[in-house]
């Protein structure tokens, strides 16, 4: 079979990488929170309410960061 999918033309080959790779990565789930952990995120995001600020816009910081180069 090996030799067989090496015969395909490289555009046939990468589609079934791809399809492949997407397949894997739709089957992975991450290692459960601990209780400690999801306490932790419950902190955040509850201090992140109360806050209210959204943050930076990603766009203008990495702008930012390549005018700083």
């Amino acid at each position: 079979m090996g030799s067989d999918l090496l015969n395909l033309p490289l555009p046939q080959r990468l589609e079934l990488v791809q399809d492949l790779w997407d397949s894997i990565a739709a089957e992975q789930q991450g290692p459960a929170a601990t209780l400690q952990e999801q306490r932790l995120v419950a902190e955040r995001l509850e201090a992140f309410r109360q806050d209210g600020h959204p943050g930076e816009d990603a766009l203008k910081v990495l702008e930012e960061l390549e005018q700083a180069l």
